[in-house]
């Protein structure tokens, strides 16, 4: 499974538990994202990997760690549907759920990212595991 398959999924599994609120990827241009939804927004972001190291002599096959970042941003901070009830219910929504070919997603940070004029924004990373084997084709087949 790829980065942009797995990061389409969560947008997926996300839609379907939050319908009050705008599910989207990062934007391109995260500077220019204004928050016009009258609620809020989760927005799914692939952060980075790393890779397992590999004793085969053979075939190279390792796992890759990825980390996704899901951005909570609300109207409020404890009210009904404000930053701490959306951000509790990502984690319950995503911790477990296992994407065919990977490991079951699991939560690895929260943090505060900032608030602005009312616009309270968190994020919580997950960790996901799937295979990484080398690419066996050759050249000219």
């Amino acid at each position: 499974m790829n980065i942009r398959d797995i990061e389409n999924t969560l947008i997926q599994i996300l839609k379907s538990k939050f319908s009050n609120l705008l599910i989207q990827g990062f934007p391109e241009k995260p500077q220019e994202f204004v928050l016009l939804h009258p609620v809020g927004a989760i927005l799914v972001h692939y952060q980075g990997g790393s890779y397992s190291t590999s004793d085969s002599l053979f075939t190279l096959t390792q796992e890759k760690n990825l980390e996704f970042a899901i951005t909570v941003i609300t109207r409020n901070l404890r009210a009904n549907e404000g930053a701490y009830e959306t951000l509790d219910k990502v984690r319950e929504t995503l911790s477990g759920y296992q994407i065919i070919g990977c490991s079951k997603l699991t939560p690895t940070k929260e943090n505060f990212i900032s608030e602005i004029n009312g616009i309270w924004q968190y994020e919580i990373r997950f960790k996901i595991t799937t295979p990484s084997i080398e690419n066996l084709e050759e050249e000219g087949e």
